[in-house]
């Protein structure tokens, strides 16, 4: 849950929750926080009725407000009097507060005006109104005022409803909008740091994210411009080199004796097989293999057959039927990296392959000598070459390891290596079942695994 409120939709939901929770207060409190008096029919009644007294009290000696005060007795419900000491009921309102705006909105605002409920059980009976006169009080005592108005009415609640919705509705096109673009942004970026394809995006949605797509198009095209003037100047490279390297090879077999020719030939390959070491180091991702379903059980027990026939001890055991949707080139070139290296400094390679709800692990382990912790991790740099723990291999360039973390990087997958005990190197592979569906239908290097 806290991951998703991290993205930019989860950012976009609690903005949007934030302004619709603030609004609908905002209207709460203009519907039920007292304001400017309500209009008729309440309680306008009952103020007329007040308000004229007031008026007329106050326009007549105060000899004759006796007598008018009783005159204005009546036996519907209110009862006037003149106090000097009150005793003011406490509670208030939303009926004691229209009362009260309406009495000093009708007495425009000349008289003091307090109003008050006297009955806890029902606030409708029994209202106090207070107006100061002078020295003294004028009080009413008002027996019921009526039914308290509809303040929560049909029309509001539509209303109310009616916003709600178009905010909703509003929110998601928005969100739709803003999101969408930015999802096939994400996919496509991922896929073209896969493969170096070019696929360029629809620029679509706000002004910001086409910018940002345009921007992205471009990008695309200068870096797969880079890669394939990159591609041909090593093409060059590798015709350049190696021309000179063949004519010295038919020099040696033709020209010198047996002895000094059996050494030159073995440095002139070891110089072919360097520069081809090299080359597919920076090849690497660029070579445009597209990926395919691939029989992870069938290939590695064909190369175990393969080393087995060669005089490597090797076995091997895993998962029976499991498929790999995957490069198989460049998977086939990491496992025989791996084996390789592994030959080359044990005596005995075993081959695990395994797989959970997550991932399919494949795991190569040798009885060799291992490598110190600290340099776990420096041995899978290119050109890093460890002669002390693990003995220098003739022909080595110091690539295969980083040819490996590379080509799995590409895959989606992860690379490390663990010493074994009590001695040896295991070189583990991790690698997803899961791709984006975008992968799947453009064929990119990364990996679904399905057992069968």
């Amino acid at each position: 849950m806290r991951q998703f409120f991290s993205t930019t939709l989860g950012h976009i939901l609690i903005i949007i929750s934030c302004s619709t929770i603030i609004t609908f207060f905002v209207l709460c409190t203009l519907l039920f926080v007292p304001k400017g008096p309500p209009g008729p029919p309440w309680p306008w009644q009952t103020t007329y009725r007040v308000g004229s007294l007031v008026k007329i009290l106050q326009e007549t000696q105060p000899a004759h407000r006796d007598a008018i005060l009783h005159a204005a007795q009546r036996a519907d419900g209110i009862a006037f009097r003149w106090t000097s000491q009150l005793q003011r009921c406490k509670k208030q309102t939303f009926n004691t507060w229209d009362l009260t705006r309406t009495l000093s909105y009708e007495l425009e605002g000349k008289s003091r005006v307090e109003v008050y409920a006297c009955n806890d059980q029902d606030p409708r009976k029994d209202i106090q109104v207070i107006i100061k006169m002078g020295g003294n009080y004028l009080e009413a005592r008002i027996a019921n005022i009526g039914r308290e108005p509809t303040r929560f009415t049909f029309p509001t609640f539509c209303a109310l409803l009616f916003l709600l919705t178009g905010i909703a509705v509003m929110s998601v096109w928005a969100i739709a909008r803003i999101i969408s673009p930015l999802r096939k942004l994400s996919e496509k970026t991922d896929l073209f740091s896969r493969d170096m394809t070019v696929m360029p995006i629809t620029e679509e949605g706000p002004l910001e994210i086409r910018r940002v797509a345009r921007t992205f198009n471009l990008m695309q095209e200068r870096i797969a411009h880079y890669m394939q003037s990159r591609n041909q100047m090593l093409a060059a490279i590798s015709h350049d080199l190696r021309t000179p390297l063949t004519r010295m090879r038919l020099y040696v077999d033709t020209a010198l004796p047996q002895p000094a020719r059996e050494k030159l030939v073995k440095e002139i390959d070891l110089m072919n097989k360097l520069i081809g070491t090299a080359l597919s180091f920076i090849r690497t991702g660029s070579d445009g293999e597209q990926a395919e379903w691939v029989d992870l059980d069938a290939l590695m027990s064909t190369l175990c057959d393969e080393y087995e026939d060669a005089g490597v001890a090797i076995r091997y055991s895993g998962t029976a039927a499991l498929t790999v949707f995957c490069k198989p080139d460049a998977l086939q070139r990491v496992l025989t990296n791996l084996i390789d290296n592994a030959a080359a400094h044990g005596d005995q390679i075993c081959l695990h392959a395994s797989q959970d709800a997550e991932q399919v692990v494949i795991m190569i382990q040798d009885d060799g000598p291992g490598i110190s912790e600290e340099m776990l991790e420096k041995v899978k740099e290119p050109f890093f070459r460890l002669d002390i723990a693990r003995g220098e291999r003739k022909g080595s360039a110091g690539l295969g390891l980083s040819i490996v973390n590379e080509i799995i990087k590409l895959h989606g997958g992860t690379f490390e290596l663990i010493n074994a005990e009590p001695s040896g190197l295991i070189a583990r592979i991790a690698l997803p079942k899961q791709i984006a569906p975008a992968a799947a239908e453009n064929g990119t290097g990364a990996i679904m695994l399905n057992s069968g």
